[in-house]
């Protein structure tokens, strides 16, 4: 075992659940401990993984070009 492995196995932490709800609940319990910021932050780095998976990396939400312009004055 490497060090990257074994430093990511420290960092883990495994737990077992009697049923889905009561795995639910830990979830939902984990997820609300989590300020609203890092949780946006999770779910766009969510996104982008799924984006990646799918092969679609650039259609990451962002200005469109093809509609805006700049005026300037």
């Amino acid at each position: 075992m490497d060090a990257t492995t074994a430093e990511r196995r420290r960092r883990m932490t495994v737990r077992r659940f009697a049923s889905h709800a009561e795995a639910d609940a830990a979830d939902l319990a984990y997820w609300r401990a989590i300020p609203d910021a890092e949780r946006v932050l999770q779910v766009w780095r969510l996104s982008l993984a799924q984006w990646t998976m799918k092969g679609d990396v650039d259609d990451a939400s962002r200005l469109r070009r093809s509609i805006t312009r700049i005026r300037r004055g």
